[in-house]
């Protein structure tokens, strides 16, 4: 199939579209980016097509060389966005020139409301929809690469064509099941969890290993944790490329650290000459703070055994609305409620309370 396209790659032809488009025009837009060893996703392709099925116009936009993000800014930040499983472009976005659009629709979560599994992919559903095959020879591609094969930008244009169609399908199902309420509610928190500014005292939590620390290694490890953090934006490189979790963690438990040990406890000798004052630094901070809280250990027989039970009460919901049951609760938001049935996650306070949480909290209490 030979999909059409205009290729856009200057501001000044950006900013013509954005002049002639309604503001009321959902836009169905999928991105390329790349990010194997830089800590920003890089933006290297922008796909856009105007609601009118397969055959309507497309406009593939290349933002490599742009350097007045201005216009490809209010194209995408002053309409309605249709997308699939855009968690990831939306960082890309706020990346780029930090903006989000006005609001947005993701198809994956429709899905999700409409029967199908909570991951389910754009070639899947493109599949089950318009009964198409898409290929996926060019899944692996350097998207910053210029030129681009034929081949490449008709995989790219594919991505949005079929997007009118499968939020059409799914609308019609969510609105046959009194859903449509629960997805823009859902896409809204998409867009406020994206906006959102991740606390630096919380990286520490995602260092694998972590759970395990006594609590001179937390104390230690929430300070150093957030500095990495700190560089890796710097350099833009992830922060694993600065220190890798496995050698921040034997520093951190560490005794009596200096910067002729640190070799020893497994840093490499590049990062010793790079960070190492540095890190002697925040190590010296660190015992100026207060210690964390432990992060949740391994569940005792009791808590398995509530667990196993909050799950199934949550697989029981889903069976009657057929729809999976990870839509309904993440099985870390169960966990949380039942730790602390008086602190509901952020996520389960909505559409989810009446029918999810009060069913869990009668079991719990």
């Amino acid at each position: 199939m030979t999909v059409e396209y205009q290729w856009l790659d200057s501001s000044e032809q950006v900013a013509e579209l954005d002049r002639q488009w309604s503001l009321d025009q959902p836009l169905f837009v999928d991105t390329e980016f790349m990010r194997e060893r830089t800590y920003w996703p890089q933006l290297a392709l922008v796909q856009i097509h105007r609601g009118d099925g397969p055959s309507g116009k497309n406009w593939l936009i290349d933002p490599s060389n742009m350097t007045d993000t201005a216009p490809l800014t209010s194209l995408l930040s002053r309409r309605p966005l249709v997308m699939h499983g855009c968690s990831e472009d939306l960082e890309t976005f706020k990346a780029w020139s930090g903006f989000f659009p006005v609001s947005l629709e993701d198809t994956q979560v429709a899905g999700a409301f409409a029967g199908y599994d909570l991951q389910c992919g754009y070639q899947k559903m493109v599949e089950s929809v318009h009964g198409v095959s898409l290929p996926k020879t060019a899944t692996r591609t350097n998207w910053l690469r210029r030129p681009l094969s034929e081949e490449q930008l008709e995989y790219a244009v594919q991505d949005v064509i079929y997007l009118p169609g499968i939020r059409d399908t799914l609308l019609e199902k969510m609105r046959s099941n009194d859903r449509l309420g629960w997805w823009q509610e859902e896409c809204q928190r998409m867009l406020d969890d994206a906006r959102r500014d991740i606390d630096p005292d919380s990286f520490w939590k995602q260092v694998k290993g972590a759970g395990a620390l006594d609590e001179h290694g937390r104390r230690n490890l929430l300070q150093v944790a957030a500095w990495r953090d700190e560089v890796a934006r710097k350099v833009d490189q992830p922060r694993s490329f600065v220190i890798k979790d496995a050698e921040l963690l034997a520093i951190v438990q560490a005794r009596n650290v200096s910067t002729r040990s640190l070799s020893d406890l497994g840093a490499h000798p590049s990062f010793v000459r790079k960070y190492g004052d540095q890190l002697m630094e925040q190590l010296a901070l660190a015992a100026e703070r207060e210690v964390p809280d432990a992060l949740p250990g391994m569940p005792d027989p009791t808590q398995r055994a509530l667990h196993k039970r909050l799950r199934a009460a949550v697989a029981h919901i889903a069976e009657g609305l057929c729809i999976t049951p990870e839509i309904l609760a993440r099985r870390r938001w169960i966990e949380a409620l039942a730790r602390d049935p008086s602190d509901i996650p952020e996520a389960m306070r909505g559409w989810r309370r009446e029918l999810v949480v009060e069913p869990l909290l009668e079991i719990i209490q």
